[in-house]
């Protein structure tokens, strides 16, 4: 039977080379997939910006912290292209008792994030107030902050008013 332990030493040699040509195409394979997505994905350039601004007047204390986004690519024709997304969360609490807030009918704020717009809200209550921290979000795309411009704070609530400014907590 010394033929049949020859003949297994050859099909061995054979599975052998077939595992090695099967193990270079899949190399080869994987070098091309890798090639057309280096060759086809975007040349972006992204800043991402997150700042906290603080501040205060007498009754009312305010903070708003801001993310921002900002990509630079050129499009399929090497143009450049510029993008921005900015998010934001703004709290207002007033520093008093919350017993001096109770018979509050209407409050009323706004924040201008400098040139880059703002925000208001409008509140009514039928019932006596309960907090003291009135919150606010939103977001959006075009101009974004920077660290060095200033938020301006309106409140107005029944008869009062009060105006104070945000700056970058540093």
């Amino acid at each position: 039977m010394p033929f049949l332990t020859n003949g297994c030493k050859g099909l061995t040699a054979i599975i052998i080379l077939w595992r090695g040509v099967f193990l270079i195409k899949r190399i080869v394979l994987l070098l091309l997939i890798t090639g057309l997505i280096s060759a086809c994905s975007k040349n972006e350039e992204v800043t991402e910006h997150s700042y906290l601004f603080i501040g205060d007047g007498k009754y009312w204390s305010a903070e708003l912290r801001y993310k921002a986004e900002e990509v630079w690519g050129k499009d399929a024709d090497e143009i450049n292209t510029y993008s921005s997304e900015d998010d934001y969360n703004f709290k207002l609490t007033y520093k008093g008792d919350l017993d001096q807030l109770a018979s509050m009918k209407q409050l009323d704020y706004e924040f201008k994030l400098g040139p880059t717009g703002g925000a208001s809200s409008s509140l009514t209550f039928d019932e006596p107030v309960s907090v003291k921290e009135f919150t606010s979000r939103g977001g959006g795309t075009g101009a974004i902050m920077r660290e060095d411009m200033v938020v301006n704070v309106d409140v107005k609530w029944d008869d009062n008013e009060e105006s104070f400014e945000l700056v970058v907590n540093e």
